[in-house]
């Protein structure tokens, strides 16, 4: 794995308007620790005028239930890049799903990002041989089962940084 600052991470999860090649990001979500709060932000993306129309799937709008009509009144997708970039900074972005949600990300912001894999930074952090708490990633598995992804972008990021601080507890 490619080295990640475990201080600096940011829990990413996108919902898009499908799964296919030429599908578009609808809602970003990130969140993080600041001490033991969780703090979570998140948009929802007006689709720019290039993003093809007919990605659109009503199977994903089902699962998300986000309405595409909604989006016509979201902040713009540059107005969402822009705040995203400052948000984050240069945080380390950790995703349960990096190849979906890289392939959104980099269509709103226009560039590459680095995505870790979730699963991945946990056993670094808290495998056996942990940097940050070894023999606690059970607790971070346990916390992630116990809770259901809602589909909503910043609730699904929340979601992870709660797992991460179930595994820091004493």
């Amino acid at each position: 794995m490619t080295t990640v600052n475990l201080d600096r991470i940011a829990f990413l999860d996108l919902e898009a308007s499908g799964l296919g090649p030429d599908s578009w990001p609808i809602e970003v979500g990130v969140a993080w620790l600041d001490g033991r709060r969780v703090i979570r932000h998140s948009s929802l993306i007006r689709p720019r005028a290039e993003w093809p129309e007919d990605a659109w799937s009503q199977v994903s709008a089902q699962v998300h239930g986000i309405p595409r009509s909604v989006l016509n009144d979201a902040p713009d997708a540059d107005e969402v890049a822009e705040w995203f970039l400052d948000l984050v900074g240069d945080r380390a972005l950790v995703s349960d799903a990096p190849d979906h949600d890289g392939m959104w990300l980099q269509r709103l912001l226009r560039e590459r990002r680095d995505i870790f894999l979730l699963h991945d930074v946990l056993l670094r952090a808290f495998g056996e041989e942990g940097e940050v708490a070894p023999g606690r990633l059970h607790r971070a598995y346990k916390n992630r089962r116990s809770s259901k992804p809602s589909h909503r972008a910043g609730d699904d990021a929340a979601a992870h940084a709660h797992a991460w601080r179930a595994a820091l507890r004493p």
